[in-house]
Parts: C-alpha cells; structure tokens; sequence
C-alpha cells in the first residue's frame, strides 16, 4: 500500500508546512510506503519562471480577460517582459546569503510580488499573493466550487496540476492520494487537483483532509456532490484515520470500520464515529521534501510548541 500526501497552495514558500512530515512519520512508522508532495512550493517554482509569465505576456496581448481593468493590461505591457527577466535572479537571491543584506533582499522580494501579480492578470479577478490566494469566486459554495474545479479558463491550477503532479501520479500509481487543506485559500487548489485525478482516470482513492475539512464535517455530510471529486474525506487528527483507510482499502474495503471518516455509498454520504485518535510521539519527517527550493537561504523547518 502506497500514499502520495499532498500539500496544495496557498502558503508562504519558505518552509514546509508541518502537515504532510507529522503524517509521514506516522505512517511510515507503521510500514506505508509515503510519497509527499510540497505542491504549494512547486507551484511557486513554476509561475515565478520567465518562461511562464512571458507566456502570461503572450495570453494578455491576444485575449486579455474580461473585466481586467485597462490600466493593469498596459502596465503589463509596458513591464511585464522586465518582471519576466528579473524573476529568476530574484528568487536566487532569496535562496543565498544576499538575503541577509537588506537591500538587496528587498528588491528580490518586490521583483517575486511583481511576478505573482502578473502570473494573476490571466485569471483575474483571482490573485496569487505570498501569503494569501484570492480565487476568482467564492469557496465557500459547493455549486461554485464544483464549477471552478472544472473551469480550465478561470482555475489558475488546472493546467498547473495537468502538466504535473497528474501525470506524475498516473505513472507513479499510488493507491491513495491524500491532500492536506488546513485553510480556506488551499481549497480551490485541493478540490482541482483530486478533480482532475479523477478526470484522468486514475482508480486511487482520493481523500481530503485538514483543519479546513474537518470545520466543514457537517456541511460535507448534507453535500453528496463533492464526492464526484474526492472519495472521502478524514475529519479531525489524520494519523490513526489514514492509517486506518489504508489497512482497510488493503483488505475488505469495508470504510464504515475506518474512525473519522466521511464517505459516499451507494449515493449517501455516511460517517463514521469520532474517535480521539493519539499516534505515536515521532519527530517529523521531511525526507522526499526539496529543502533547498523554499525561498531561504538555508533550510527552516517548523516547529509546533504545543
């Protein structure tokens, strides 16, 4: 039994959130082949490229998006072949020791939010920020979030995720992926990415979770429509339910035995019993993270105090 753990935008690139090593490390302590997935870092590499955003350029000169205020489109224009060309060295300078001159740190920074303002434009109103993502409609609406998962022109993830972690799961074949979504900003991104495992076809059971999952458990359970994106969904701590769903995807298939548990059968949503589940006391483990790509100088990792 094989899980690929996954991590979707939107977070500070600077460091791993500690959701996906805590899992991992209880996970594999029980002997769970773990793939993780920093997709929130890897989507940061991927648009604060030159050749993505002057490929942003291209889209805006030949079909702008309706409602993108003018003034935003000859601005980019004017600057966004400039933005396109510093990209690159400021993300460099973020990952070096000319992050600790000031100055010069600065102007990396500001070169990187120039750079997630233009990647935003093709998708406006939607907007990429550092520490914030402003999806192009509300989440918090089942209806919505099923049209935007599907919505290629308006998803800035879509084509993100089809170019690759979807092809990389098709090829790599776990037998469960699990995505992580502890905020309300990760859960476009979530939705889409288990929306589109779906729509290629890969038989892997896709489950959510995360603080963000479990505020909706009541919500999920009245909304059978959001199980034609995921299979289930883990409510509260994620150790004993996920180990719990593999044991059992491994052998009788049976989930109503799987603590924490939200799931759709035969067309009704069900839910298993809520159990205090307490894993073993294990350090975090970032193995199979690229610790060198977060935007530091050298590796920070987090730490939870309590």
């Amino acid at each position: 039994m094989n899980i690929l753990l996954v991590f979707p935008p939107h977070w500070l690139p600077a460091m791993p959130h500690l959701a996906l090593p805590t899992l991992t490390a209880s996970l594999r302590a029980a002997g769970v082949g773990v793939i993780q997935r920093d997709l929130n870092l890897e989507v940061f590499d991927a648009v604060l490229t030159p050749a993505y955003l002057e490929e942003v350029n291209d889209r805006l000169a030949a079909a702008p998006p309706p409602g993108l205020p003018s003034a935003a489109l000859r601005d980019a224009a004017d600057h966004g072949a400039d933005v396109a060309h510093r990209v690159e060295a400021a993300k460099a300078v973020m990952r070096d020791a000319r992050f600790y001159d000031g100055r010069t740190s600065v102007q990396a920074f500001l070169a990187l939010v120039q750079g997630l303002e233009l990647a935003s434009l093709p998708f406006h109103p939607a907007q990429f920020q550092f520490t914030a993502y402003t999806p192009p409609g509300p989440v918090d609406s089942s209806r919505n979030l099923l049209q935007l998962a599907a919505d290629q022109a308006r998803n800035p993830f879509s084509e993100l995720f089809q170019k690759g972690i979807v092809q990389d799961i098709l090829r790599d074949a776990p037998d469960i992926v699990g995505i992580s979504i502890p905020t309300m900003d990760q859960m476009l991104a979530g939705v889409t990415l288990a929306y589109l495992i779906k729509q290629a076809g890969s038989p892997a059971h896709v489950t959510v979770g995360g603080p963000h999952v479990s505020m909706l458990r009541e919500q999920l359970v009245k909304t059978p429509a959001l199980f034609d994106l995921f299979d289930s969904a883990v409510v509260f701590g994620g150790e004993g339910p996920l180990l719990r769903l593999a044991e059992s995807l491994d052998g009788d298939r049976d989930l109503s035995k799987v603590p924490n548990l939200i799931y759709r059968d035969r067309g009704k949503v069900r839910s298993t019993a809520i159990q205090p589940m307490s894993g073993p006391d294990l350090t975090p483990d970032f193995d199979g993270l690229p610790l060198d790509r977060y935007l530091t100088p050298t590796p920070v990792l987090p730490l939870l105090s309590s």
